[in-house]
């Protein structure tokens, strides 16, 4: 960013003078046509360097917060998933054994019909 203000007025300096030296005012008027000039674009270069200053504290102000919350979601879906595992295992193991009776029953009558 840094660079870039410096290029920026560094340019905005060098067009000024060129433009200067091809008007057909006289000395006094061009230097302060020319102060005038470089006053505008170095505050316009200094507002742009705050604004970007500002805009980079609030990325870096919203990345901090999104990087809380996220690690609050995580934690309470991780939580929750926990939870529901705790609470329906017992549901699970019965579920998985009547399936396994099933299937036991249905192996057997299988085999009887099949005698």
């Amino acid at each position: 960013m840094k660079n870039f203000a410096q290029g920026l007025l560094f340019g905005t300096i060098v067009g000024g003078l060129i433009g200067l030296l091809n008007t057909p005012h006289n000395g006094e008027e061009n230097r302060r046509r020319l102060q005038a000039y470089i006053n505008e674009n170095t505050n316009s270069v200094n507002d742009l360097t705050e604004d970007l200053q500002r805009l980079q504290q609030s990325v870096s102000r919203l990345s901090n917060e999104g990087m809380m919350v996220m690690d609050t979601f995580t934690k309470e879906v991780t939580e929750s998933v926990e939870d529901f595992s705790q609470k329906n295992q017992p549901r699970i193991r019965r579920i998985t054994d009547q399936v396994s009776n099933l299937t036991d029953t249905i192996e057997k009558e299988t085999a009887k019909l099949q005698k």
